[in-house]
């Protein structure tokens, strides 16, 4: 029988990924069709949310698939983490 609650974390992790690897992409086309670097480019805050959002997305989907319990909390205070620098990237950028 297929786990449910399996497919859904490893969906989740697998989500996070995608997102990550579309910002990066977004990224790349920006600093090209504004003939900047890949540096100044990631700078930006809605990049950085992106990129926030696909990496906490990651890590609550590794949360959610670990074994052991301390895998569990390691992998939920850096989803934790990556959701707060997200939400710090979206304030900046509504100033």
């Amino acid at each position: 029988m297929i786990e449910v609650w399996g497919i859904l974390s490893n969906s989740l992790w697998l989500l996070g990924l995608a997102v990550l690897l579309a910002g990066l992409s977004w990224a790349g086309w920006v600093g090209q069709t504004a003939r900047l670097r890949l540096r100044a480019v990631l700078g930006q805050p809605p990049i950085q949310w992106t990129l926030n959002l696909g990496l906490a997305l990651f890590c609550a989907g590794l949360a959610a698939s670990s074994r052991t319990w301390w895998e569990r909390v390691l992998w939920g205070l850096l989803a934790a983490a990556w959701v707060i620098w997200a939400w710090l990237a979206g304030w900046v950028a509504k100033r």
